[in-house]
């Protein structure tokens, strides 16, 4: 998608489209070990429309440094045919979910930040929430967001 194209979607259109469970989204981000660059961000919360903090998961193509750092229960590999914007086999850890004030990410649509993109299929949004009930790191109540009560 076009920076153009992005532009010109309303900021409550883009909201509508990525707050859906296993909603996906491209922006800009830094992590500290690797220089910024576009990244894809899976919403795994069960009601991202309601809720005020989101879960996000991003891939990463660093599948064999993941596999030797994680348990194989928290990672979920994906590849261009599971979910076709992505251009390359990809492994997602979520011990390492990223929790996100809703609010920042809406500020960033209302800046053009975010790029939308078609949610992530079930079955894959599936895998990614039960990798997510093996989490060490994820606090309970943000657990409860992604798996619902049976998260607690």
């Amino acid at each position: 998608m076009t920076e153009h194209l992005l532009n010109s979607f309303p900021p409550d259109r883009i909201q509508k489209a990525i707050f859906v469970p296993g909603g996906v989204f491209r922006k800009k981000h830094e992590y500290r070990d690797e220089g910024q660059k576009k990244r894809f961000f899976f919403i795994l919360n069960e009601s991202p429309e309601k809720d005020d903090r989101l879960i996000l998961v991003t891939p990463t193509t660093k599948i064999k440094e993941r596999k030797q750092r994680r348990s194989a229960e928290v990672l979920v590999e994906i590849t261009p045919q599971d979910y076709f914007p992505l251009q390359s086999n990809s492994v997602i850890d979520c011990e390492s979910c990223l929790v996100q004030r809703k609010d920042l990410i809406e500020e960033q649509i209302r800046r053009h930040e975010i790029e939308p993109l078609q949610p992530v299929p079930q079955t894959i949004l599936e895998h990614l929430r039960r990798a997510v009930s093996f989490s060490k790191t994820l606090a309970p109540i943000d657990k409860r967001l992604v798996l619902g009560e049976e998260g607690s």
